[in-house]
């Protein structure tokens, strides 16, 4: 989300916002609905944990991409793909610009004629709007319980440690809960885990002090890589711009099982850990320590 942000930031900003409407009831969280945002201006755009959020003059609009949801603007003086990409696996589609098509749930028109476009195949994605009181932003993530922030105040090794020491679950499984460390997908836990040589079916209370201060140094490590190499593009995943992410040729372990490590040369085993697909290497990242 933080790649869609910084792709979506500078063109969003300072834009008119002419109309809006919504063609999917399910993925809208809001009483009013959306016309109330016409008129208004975008202020800022900012993320908490894998929340876009987008401010206007009066309300905040804040948007998840749930499984599949792609956020792009589609701009007038650049041409539209002729058509979408279907992925071989999953089937899902992509184009770097696109028409809305029955899967566009959710259009901003700008008054420069470029519209923002939330596309969804599968409609777990989310769009909520809030007015601006002062409370109901702070109330809104209140109420999801977001852990630690990466890349704020928030992320400190002293907090880290705290909420490790609550929790006896799986290391994998707690990484992958949003009330621990905001934003960490599957992938980056999996290279976060592997970056600090930790078996992702470890419990918690089995980590050494010095495996913890490793894990949360690398938790920055390989989101920052992720960012600058612009997302990970596995099936669905495209920026603001409809271009796929660089860092799939930067992973060590997610995506690869049977090959070979590039550490050690041991083929890379896949696993499930709390429902999800997880990838290690059994040398690197030992059961035992």
């Amino acid at each position: 989300m933080e790649t869609v942000r910084r792709s979506l930031e500078s063109r969003l900003v300072g834009a008119r916002i002419s109309n809006c409407c919504v063609t999917e009831k399910k993925i809208l969280r809001s009483t009013r609905g959306v016309d109330i945002l016409e008129g208004q201006t975008v202020l800022s755009l900012d993320r908490r944990g894998k929340y876009l959020i987008v401010e206007t003059d009066r309300h905040h609009v804040i948007v998840h991409l749930g499984m599949t949801g792609q956020l792009t603007i589609r701009d007038p003086n650049r041409p539209d793909s002729q058509s979408f990409d279907r992925h071989p696996v999953t089937g899902l589609e992509t184009a770097v610009q696109h028409p809305p098509d029955r899967h566009t749930h959710f259009h901003v028109c700008l008054s420069d004629g470029r519209s923002l476009l939330f596309r969804d195949t599968r409609k777990f994605g989310r769009v909520f709007v809030l007015e601006k009181d002062g409370h109901s932003l702070l109330d809104f993530f209140a109420a999801r319980k977001l852990g630690l922030e990466p890349f704020s105040p928030s992320y400190q090794l002293p907090a880290f440690l705290a909420l490790l020491r609550k929790r006896t679950l799986r290391i994998k499984s707690l990484l992958l809960n949003q009330s621990f460390v905001a934003g960490v997908g599957n992938i980056y836990a999996d290279e976060a885990l592997f970056e600090a040589g930790i078996h992702p079916a470890r419990r918690t209370t089995t980590l050494r002090r010095s495996e913890k201060i490793l894990l949360f140094e690398k938790v920055l490590v390989v989101l920052e890589r992720g960012i600058r190499n612009k997302g990970t593009t596995f099936r669905d995943f495209i920026d603001g711009d409809g271009r796929e992410g660089d860092n799939r040729d930067e992973l060590f372990v997610y995506g690869r099982a049977g090959e070979p490590c590039l550490r050690c040369g041991t083929a890379i085993r896949k696993i499930v850990v709390s429902q999800r697909g997880t990838h290690f290497c059994p040398t690197c990242q030992p059961r035992k320590r």
